[in-house]
Parts: structure tokens; C-alpha cells; sequence
């Protein structure tokens, strides 16, 4: 998730924001069917999403279920999660295709978009997301604070690697070219 999303040309703040509402919302599980309609429907995770991946269950656009990434619930985003899935020929439970369909959906989030560009804080990304994308019914500084906090520890394990990495190839650029000035002012032993 963090590949795609900083793939897609997001800095570290906002993709660290992204990832933790979603891990709110679904434990970042991309066939989380809202908790609460698995017993009311009589399906698992798994058997809701064969069953409208294969027709069997056509309710999936008005059953007012959240579910995947983001647990979309109202009905015309689910509709648009169904309509891109089948575009794409992929299960609305792959992972991949809600990455897609996440992002294209964010497009027509101006002022989502905006934030994420240039976000400079895990909270800033978190909120713009939290308020203005998924909207749960608690919006409060308590909320607010919890998925920046999720975000945060995203944050801390993927942005880390990546300036690890990066230190990691800048030592090693460092000790070719420490190499090349010895080679080239013969005074490598």
C-alpha cells in the first residue's frame, strides 16, 4: 500500500495519513466487511465478496455494508467500486484494484488532493482524509488524533526504511567514488 500510494507521487506525510485512516476504517484489509454485517448477512469476509465478485449476492450496491480498504458504504461509491472492478476484471476484494479505484476516487477530492500534495505533517494528511474523504459519523479531536497517531506509526516504519535506504546507497555512491579518486590518483594500496 505505501509503494502504490508513494508511486503515485504522494509524499511521505500524505501516504503515512492515507494508511492510517484506512487502517481505521478496515485494518487494511481490502475484503473487510463491516463487522457488524457479517452476522446480519450470514457471510464472512471472504464468502461476501465470492458472492458478489460471482452474482450470486446483488444487493451489494444498496446493503449499506461497509467494506474494503475504506469501507465504502454509501451506495453510489460502491457502485463505482463495482463498476471499476469489473472494468478491470479483478475481485472487488483484490487489493490492487481498490488501490486503483482509491486513488481515482481521490481525484475528484480537490481539496483532499490539494492537502495531500503538499502535506507537511502525518496530521495535516490525516485529517484532510479523515474530514474530508471518509467522513465516519465521529469526526472528533479524539478520532482525529487516534488515525494521525496510526499514521504516525506508518510514518515511522516506511519513511524511516526509505531515509535508511537512502543512506545506505548515498554511503555506497560515496565509497565508489571514493574508490574512483583512489584508482584515478593511483593511491588505492
Amino acid at each position: 500500500i505505501w509503494d502504490s500510494l508513494k508511486n503515485r507521487g504522494l509524499n511521505d506525510f500524505a501516504v503515512a495519513g492515507i494508511i492510517g485512516n484506512l487502517f481505521a476504517e478496515s485494518g487494511l484489509r481490502p475484503d473487510n466487511l463491516q463487522n457488524s454485517y457479517e452476522k446480519k448477512l450470514g457471510m464472512s469476509d471472504a464468502e461476501y465478496t465470492a458472492a458478489v465478485d460471482n452474482g450470486s449476492y446483488d444487493n451489494f450496491v444498496n446493503d449499506k455494508a461497509g467494506y474494503g480498504l475504506a469501507q465504502w458504504t454509501y451506495w453510489s461509491r460502491k457502485q463505482a467500486l463495482l463498476n471499476y472492478c469489473k472494468a478491470y476484471g479483478g475481485s472487488i476484494g483484490n487489493l490492487e484494484m481498490q488501490l486503483g479505484f482509491l486513488w481515482q476516487e481521490l481525484q475528484g477530492y480537490s481539496g483532499v488532493m490539494k492537502v495531500l500534495k503538499c502535506a507537511s505533517s502525518v496530521r495535516e494528511a490525516s485529517d484532510a482524509i479523515l474530514l474530508q474523504y471518509e467522513r465516519p459519523a465521529d469526526q472528533s479531536e479524539t478520532v482525529q488524533i487516534k488515525r494521525a497517531t496510526y499514521g504516525m506509526a506508518f510514518y515511522d516504519e516506511y519513511a524511516a526504511k526509505e531515509e535508511s535506504e537512502a543512506k545506505i546507497m548515498k554511503n555506497t555512491e560515496f565509497v565508489e567514488k571514493l574508490k574512483d579518486i583512489a584508482v584515478n590518483h593511483k593511491t588505492l594500496y
